[in-house]
């Protein structure tokens, strides 16, 4: 699913999701337009454990899809931005925002594993 930001542009509801996150939550700026994006697929042994900690999960899988969004503010800070799906299904699972590094946000949605 797709959405458009204040300039007509058409963005993902996941750069939707981290841009809103960002002006609601920390009060951060950005435009869609400043945001790089990748998506990758990484075993839970490659992810680092602050991020997603497997005792948060009940059954740990193998691996997770990924929609990572980096974006710098004004004042120098990198914001990071992901969410995890399960291969199998195109519904979030989790949430995590960082600030140089830092976890802000660290949320698991419902779990369907």
């Amino acid at each position: 699913m797709t959405k458009h930001d204040n300039q007509g542009v058409l963005i993902s509801r996941e750069v939707h999701w981290f841009i809103h996150r960002l002006r609601k939550d920390h009060g951060v700026k950005v435009i869609a337009q400043d945001v790089g994006e990748e998506g990758l697929e990484l075993g839970m042994d490659e992810v680092d454990a602050v991020l997603i900690p497997q005792e948060l999960f009940e059954v740990t899988p193998n691996t997770l899809l990924y929609e990572l969004m980096v974006v710098e503010d004004r004042e120098g800070n990198l914001w990071s931005g992901t969410i995890g799906f399960y291969p199998d299904s195109p519904e979030w699972c989790l949430q995590v925002i960082t600030k140089n590094d830092e976890v802000q946000l660290r949320k698991l949605l419902s779990i369907i594993y």
